[in-house]
């Protein structure tokens, strides 16, 4: 943690914002892929329902 905090502190921040980036972007897709399979899965549903 010392040697993180002794290096520059742009590349520092930016390499933390670019881990948020990261991170948010994973989130999105997963959030993307979550709502797909669930529409999928409904509209499946309702099909063998009736």
């Amino acid at each position: 943690m010392q040697e993180f905090l002794q290096r520059d502190l742009g590349s520092s921040l930016l390499s933390i914002s670019v881990l948020l980036g990261w991170l948010g972007i994973s989130f999105v897709l997963l959030r993307i892929v979550a709502i797909t399979i669930k529409k999928i899965l409904e509209a499946v549903f309702k099909n063998s329902n009736q």
